[in-house]
């Protein structure tokens, strides 16, 4: 899902802390993004064309 839907699905003035959505493939687990402040993102992604991916459109990025 992209973003446009995924916020599409939410409220407007929605805002996440503390927050954790799981994308899966079939039954499998593939991404994990982790909120902590509105402004900080934690991504996890099995497959590396994701991350690097984000890299590519967020080049402030760090790995850990």
């Amino acid at each position: 899902m992209d973003t446009l839907t995924l916020w599409s699905l939410t409220t407007p003035f929605l805002q996440l802390i503390d927050a954790e959505a799981r994308g899966f493939a079939e039954d499998e687990l593939v991404l994990v993004l982790a909120e902590a402040d509105s402004t900080l993102w934690d991504v996890r992604a099995v497959d590396e064309r994701v991350l690097s991916e984000l890299r590519h459109h967020y080049p402030g990025a760090k790995d850990p």
